[in-house]
């Protein structure tokens, strides 16, 4: 059983200089990431020329996510600050390996898929610790904001500066993406160095795989059993199914329905990263005036009116501003969820709690992808946007029960003892 004492409150000094460390060293990874996202597609095309293997690459990058809960048990059994610094570490180092493949022009689709999921391995350690980690760099009533400045680090440098500069490296000279996102890897490592240390969850009696993977069954036990966690993770799953219904299709539905040149489908892109930004922005004044709860609501409702919207008037500009305002929702919805998550959950689990609720998400999202394609070839590109509204507007009733407020959400019932 490991203890499930909190940590100290951090000083506001001290835990200023370590939250400003952390969104920095996010957002350095991220435009790495941004970055490999638009070149590593690039490299299996020009490696192979066959759109087969081009997704299964894009494929063995986001495969990682199905050990999720496994890797959150050994994320809460090891110091945070060792997991996150580790993870990059693996990163830069399985980067600058590609990097140098891509300068002797020797890179086999063999190795190009064992490299992507090693980075993907890699990063589900680092966004598991790095949510874990933020309650012991910021105190309970600043965790909106906290999460709010974190997650506009990565979309600032996902969603605007690493895509366009990997495409532009690329076309420069092709090993240069992969050199960049490696070196800010590295960065984001030297820079976590500076955190402070927190204890791993002690674990007693025997160790080993059955240890590992009793830890496992105890996290997914305890987000089976917490009534709130259990909701939010039904409510996550839907919101992936919505969300890939529309966007596996929407650069078709950009070019047949909105008859949009191909620059249509950046300009929706463009747009719903700005939707992405505003709420990042505003997430905290919103949840201080209204609380997580009807935050939440707010946030589901506003992603449901979108799709609706979009389904009634396909035309451009509104499609454009939708796209914008259910980004919006869905980050609102996840500054809060993230922020709830980690009042709820005793420090010895957050990993656990992390990696599971993030694989019920990535999990659903395949599922809604292949529903949108099927219901955009057979009923109309109109109505996977239709179908998307509807399913959110159905997830409404499961958040009654949710906290009305942020730090009142804290008092619950811990759950089941960790190990």
């Amino acid at each position: 059983m490991a203890s499930t004492a909190p940590a100290p409150p951090p000083s506001d000094r001290s835990g200023t200089r370590a939250l400003r460390r952390l969104i920095t060293a996010n957002g350095l990874s991220a435009v790495g990431d941004g970055a490999r996202f638009a070149a590593l597609p690039l490299l299996a095309a020009w490696s192979t020329g066959d759109v087969f293997w081009v997704s299964v690459v894009a494929a063995a990058s986001r495969a990682a996510w199905l050990l999720a809960p496994v890797i959150g048990t050994l994320v809460d059994r090891a110091p945070l600050r060792r997991s996150l610094v580790g993870a990059d570490l693996t990163r830069c180092a399985t980067l600058f390996l590609l990097c140098a493949l891509v300068v002797t022009g020797w890179t086999p689709v063999t190795v190009l898929v064992p490299l992507a999921f090693g980075a993907g391995l890699a990063e589900v350690f680092f966004d598991s610790a790095a949510q874990a980690v933020v309650p012991t760099v910021a105190a309970d009533h600043q965790l909106e904001r906290a999460n709010s400045r974190v997650i506009s680090a990565q979309i600032v440098g996902t969603g605007f500066v690493g895509p366009p500069v990997g495409a532009a490296l690329w076309a420069a000279w092709h090993p240069l993406p992969f050199l960049l996102d490696g070196l800010t890897f590295l960065a984001s490592a030297l820079l976590l160095t500076g955190l402070p240390e927190t204890a791993p969850a002690a674990v007693d009696g025997e160790r080993g795989m059955r240890s590992l993977l009793r830890g496992t069954w105890a996290g997914l036990r305890f987000l089976a059993r917490d009534r709130i966690l259990r909701r939010l993770m039904m409510v996550v799953a839907v919101l992936g199914v919505a969300q890939q219904a529309v966007y596996a299709v929407l650069v078709v539905y950009v070019e047949q329905r909105l008859h949009l040149r191909p620059f249509g489908y950046s300009l929706m892109l463009v747009a719903a990263a700005v939707g992405s930004l505003a709420g990042a922005r505003s997430a905290p004044r919103i949840v201080r005036r209204l609380g997580s709860g009807r935050s939440m609501k707010v946030s589901v409702s506003v992603s449901a009116l979108s799709y609706l919207v979009v389904a009634v008037l396909p035309r451009w500009p509104m499609v454009a501003v939708m796209l914008a305002l259910n980004s919006a929702g869905v980050v609102l919805w996840n500054v809060c969820t993230v922020s709830l998550r980690q009042r709820l959950t005793p420090p010895g689990m957050l990993g656990r709690m992390t990696s599971g609720y993030r694989l019920a998400a990535w999990g659903a999202m395949p599922l809604g992808a292949a529903a949108g394609g099927a219901l955009a070839r057979h009923a109309g590109l109109d109505a996977p946007w239709a179908l998307a509204g509807l399913l959110l507007l159905g997830c409404l009733p499961f958040l009654r029960t949710v906290p009305p407020t942020g730090p009142a959400a804290a008092k619950t019932d811990p759950g089941p003892p960790v190990s």
